[in-house]
């Protein structure tokens, strides 16, 4: 009998969302006049793939047949990406550069990680967890990828909860910070809108159906296009800038 499919978008459909959504910010970055309003227009696209991601690090926990091989395949990754990053970024496979996404993903993991390891006492979770956040500012998007992780995973069962909680987050993390702003000084706005949209996860989360999707090799996608696009954007910008 033909499995009836469920209506709704799958997680391979929401990693190639935030995968495309990725690339469009870091070209932004890389290639269009900051002042210009196609480059808030995309870094606003751009706002979907962390927080998209965060969710994904979360459920992955729970699904992985086998946690080590999670955590070697992230941090295998996050070796490679660190050089494509720093390439890319930094002007060069050797340059100082913080972290890239991947390294941050990992240690997203390890909080989930902590919060459900019940060997570990909660006078110890929290200062490894607060360990793992200070680690985190070393790494692009920094402890805010950390809660916002924290934020689906503990709101977990539910996904009205999660998407509140996540929501409270990012109106911390991103409203705050740019209604402070621009009451110092009104023209902020032009420059910080584009964080909005971190709310627009919230939208495909919501129409997530829980099926995965696509097929066994998908989970392999953003591993490998992470560090492969930015050595192509790397040395287009090398090239051409």
């Amino acid at each position: 009998m033909e499995k009836t499919k469920i209506k709704g978008i799958t997680a391979s459909d929401l990693k190639y969302i935030a995968i495309l959504a990725m690339l469009i910010d870091h070209a932004a970055y890389l290639f269009v006049p900051s002042e210009s309003p196609l480059y808030a227009i995309m870094r606003f696209i751009g706002r979907i793939t962390a927080p998209v991601m965060c969710f994904f690090i979360s459920e992955g926990y729970h699904h992985t047949r086998n946690l080590k091989k999670y955590f070697g395949r992230m941090a295998v990754f996050a070796v490679v990406s660190h050089f494509a990053y720093a390439f890319c970024f930094g002007g060069g496979f050797f340059a100082k550069s913080q972290e890239s996404m991947i390294t941050t993903l990992f240690l997203c993991l390890l909080a989930v990680y902590v919060v459900n390891n019940e060997k570990i006492g909660m006078s110890l979770k929290i200062p490894l967890l607060l360990l793992i956040a200070y680690a985190a500012d070393r790494c692009d998007w920094g402890h805010e990828a950390v809660v916002y992780t924290l934020a689906f995973e503990l709101a977990r069962g539910s996904k009205k909860n999660q998407l509140i909680a996540y929501g409270g987050t990012a109106f911390v993390f991103k409203v705050l910070p740019i209604m402070s702003a621009i009451i110092r000084e009104p023209s902020y706005i032009a420059e910080l809108w584009y964080n909005l949209g971190v709310f627009l996860p919230i939208l495909l989360l919501y129409f997530y159906n829980g099926e995965r999707g696509g097929s066994k090799a998908t989970k392999w996608v953003f591993y490998i296009f992470y560090p492969a696009h930015l050595l192509l954007l790397g040395y287009l910008d090398m090239k051409y800038n």
